[in-house]
């Protein structure tokens, strides 16, 4: 993470933002395209011994466009910026999510927090990708912008060996569409 990221992410209440506030960008090679619904926005509230059992949780697809003028752009030649926004009918359901697990604390219930959003698909033009190189941002407020989450780096390094790996199982080839 960058010192800015790092910074931006301790400011996020994820508890407290309005959903649609929570804007994410990712940088990917140009080959790889990604529409609405290739990635996700996750919250779940987790409580009893260890903070394992999921008490409460909400799953949204998230709106991917291009990135415009005053939105993150391109690290690299061959790069190509989306930004994810929860959907606007998904929004009053985080929202309430959010108040559910704010009564939890208030009450006293133990338990953590988790804040997730993943790739989960997209697809390729050209040759099948052996990796890729991703940048992140992390926007917590419209007035705030965009901040640098990661630099440019290997998918691997970004998000794991084991998400790298079933995310490259999913990318299937392009329509002549897309």
């Amino acid at each position: 993470m960058t010192p800015a990221g790092l910074i931006a992410a301790s400011r996020l209440d994820p508890l407290n933002t309005p959903p649609s506030e929570i804007a994410v960008a990712v940088g990917v090679p140009e080959t790889l395209r990604l529409a609405d619904g290739d990635a996700e926005f996750r919250m779940a509230f987790r409580g009893g011994s260890a903070a394992s059992t999921i008490l409460l949780e909400e799953v949204a697809e998230l709106r991917l466009a291009p990135a415009g003028q005053a939105e993150p752009q391109p690290n690299a030649t061959d790069e190509t910026v989306y930004v994810a926004r929860i959907a606007p009918e998904d929004t009053a359901r985080i929202a309430a999510l959010q108040a559910e697990i704010r009564t939890l604390r208030e009450a006293g219930t133990d338990g953590a927090g988790t804040l997730n959003i993943r790739v989960v698909g997209g697809c390729y033009v050209g040759a099948a990708p052996a990796s890729i190189m991703v940048s992140t941002w992390l926007q917590t407020a419209p007035a705030d912008g965009f901040v640098p989450l990661t630099r440019r780096q290997g998918m691997v390094r970004a998000l794991g060996a084991r998400d790298a790996a079933m995310l490259l199982a999913e990318l299937t080839p392009c329509d002549a569409d897309d």
